[in-house]
């Protein structure tokens, strides 16, 4: 199967700084020797804070994971370590300077492998699949209002109006170890991936968000669900990051 994505970020419309970063790494050796990777940050923290958290972990994971040096025995665990190492890096850098301190940023990230993929994430940025016309949410927050929704104590329908939303269990970089949640799911081609920071998902609903992620190359629906986002008032950064499976035609003699 082939696999191509393509992801865009904006500032929204009142923030005065974009604190979302994201990479798509499909081509090159590393990725002939590792495999391609998808990631999304979601920074958090005064001032720049957040902005350097996020672009941090994303270019550390990044590295790390197409790194020669990381050895692992299956990509669970690859993905881990390379999570670990994100942590590592900006936890360092928090206690480095009074500008960084306390800051720290969410994660999510998905590669492909032997026809499976792998979800990895911290905090509350998502992994979406649409197969077919069913819209479903691979990751599960770290935040206080998804722990509630989990111990029956908040209906999930309520769940975008309580302050709880928006205040984050687990993060990466504020504490020197961080746990990470790591899903599989098989690849079959026509599925179509969604990675997005909560300043996509909180401002539009799922209806439309699984409108948006219909027709259109990865990169025109990376733009539109971004642009629908400001569209619904753009109060946070949002970033979106679409990949597609589609099934390659085979070899003929």
């Amino acid at each position: 199967m082939r696999i191509t994505g393509a992801g865009w970020t904006d500032i929204g419309l009142q923030r005065h700084t974009n604190e979302d970063s994201f990479a798509v790494v499909q081509e090159g050796k590393e990725v002939e020797r590792q495999g391609a990777c998808y990631v999304v940050c979601d920074g958090l923290g005064g001032a720049q804070a957040g902005e350097v958290a996020s672009r941090t972990a994303m270019e550390t994971f990044v590295a790390a994971w197409c790194s020669r040096e990381l050895s692992a025995e299956d990509t669970k665990q690859r993905l881990r370590l390379a999570v670990h190492e994100a942590n590592a890096v900006v936890y360092r850098l928090s206690l480095s300077s009074e500008d960084l301190a306390g800051m720290g940023t969410t994660l999510v990230a998905f590669v492909p492998h032997a026809e499976r993929s792998y979800i990895c994430n911290v905090g509350d940025s998502r992994c979406y699949r649409l197969r077919g016309s069913v819209l479903t949410q691979l990751t599960e927050d770290h935040t206080m209002a998804a722990d509630m929704i989990r111990q029956g104590l908040l209906d999930p329908a309520y769940a975008r109006n309580v302050s709880e939303r928006n205040i984050l269990t687990r993060a990466l970089g504020t504490a020197a170890r961080v746990e990470v949640d790591v899903v599989s799911d098989e690849l079959c081609a026509g599925d179509r991936y969604l990675l997005c920071s909560d300043g996509l998902w909180g401002t539009i609903s799922e209806s439309d968000l699984k409108t948006g992620l219909t027709g259109g190359s990865p990169e025109e629906t990376a733009h539109r669900l971004v642009d629908l986002a400001n569209a619904c008032g753009g109060s946070d950064n949002s970033t979106a990051i679409v990949v597609d499976v589609e099934e390659t035609a085979g070899l003929v003699d």
